[in-house]
């Protein structure tokens, strides 16, 4: 009788044993479902609660891009000397050759590498030059459906709209209050420095 108990039972136990194996492994498998290759690489043991996020810290404070903000409007934007803010058609002009330096996740600041000036907005929405950076010269840079890119003041809105970088077909910019994403005036590219 104990032989036949250890030949029937034993099987089962060990059926059973496996099927709960079996069953652990695919909850971590869809505990894990939700990571990245890479993020399952860096950390193998998912059984933790906290949510696995990635680090955008590398953005932050350094990255410079040097570039000219060509308008859709056929004008490039520049800040000269002064710190005035308007467009030219000169594509090898020094004033509009820009660093654009991301300050947060999607918010930069635009500094004029020749003028020395940072582009700001106040609260009406009118461009203008600056020396120092703060609040005024930060911009959310968002790339747009058609692959052009548009800047909306990260501190002033009106009336509950962003307001945006622009140059209309003069190359003068516009009143914030004035602009719309959807407008020509609003879309630049920016392109890099030959």
């Amino acid at each position: 009788m104990h032989k036949w108990i250890l030949t029937w039972i034993l099987p089962i136990l060990l059926y059973r044993s496996y099927f709960y194996i079996i069953f652990l492994m695919g909850t971590i498998s869809l505990a894990c479902n939700d990571m990245t290759p890479e993020q399952m690489a860096t950390n193998v043991n998912c059984s933790s609660p906290e949510r696995h996020t990635r680090s955008y810290d590398y953005m932050e404070g350094g990255d410079v891009r040097v570039r000219r903000l060509f308008c859709r409007t056929q004008w490039y934007m520049r800040i000269d000397k002064r710190g005035k803010v308007k467009g030219t058609r000169e594509a090898n002009n020094n004033y509009s050759i820009l660093e654009i330096r991301t300050v947060a996740v999607g918010i930069v600041a635009i500094k004029g590498v020749e003028s020395d000036y940072f582009l700001a907005m106040n609260k009406s929405g009118r461009l203008y030059g600056k020396k120092v950076c703060n609040e005024d010269c930060n911009f959310i840079e968002l790339i747009e459906e058609n692959h052009y890119n548009t800047y909306a003041s990260a501190k002033w809105t009106h009336k509950g709209k962003e307001m945006f970088i622009t140059l209309n077909h003069k190359g003068v910019p516009m009143k914030g209050k004035k602009t719309k994403k959807e407008h020509r005036a609003s879309h630049f590219l920016p392109l890099a420095i030959s």
